[in-house]
């Protein structure tokens, strides 16, 4: 099985920035450091699973990069937007679930 480098786009680290101030505003402390940890760990597998997603054909998920592929999280709530270029997966965007239109 393949494995790729993970690189995160500046602006999926400032989606993930307000994933971070939303979930501390709504949880306990606990909570967010816990969810957060859950969101770093379904980034990392993107280096080994990255592969098993197709190209999506959402016109929302396209407008993002044309061969982008979509991860959905553990709790379905929102949508990690990736593409994949030799042996590196850009992490292109994390957007709610809800965002996504087709």
């Amino acid at each position: 099985m393949k494995t790729y480098n993970v690189k995160v786009k500046r602006i999926a680290e400032k989606d993930i920035y307000s994933i971070a101030d939303f979930l501390f505003d709504k949880l306990s402390p606990e909570g967010a450091y816990r969810y957060l940890d859950i969101v770093g760990q379904e980034i990392k597998s993107l280096s080994i699973y990255a592969d098993c997603f197709s190209l999506s054909r959402s016109h929302t998920i396209q407008s993002i990069h044309p061969k982008a592929r979509r991860m959905v999280s553990h709790n379905h709530k929102f949508v990690y937007v990736f593409h994949i270029e030799d042996d590196t997966v850009f992490l292109d965007r994390v957007m709610m679930g809800k965002m996504i239109v087709d």
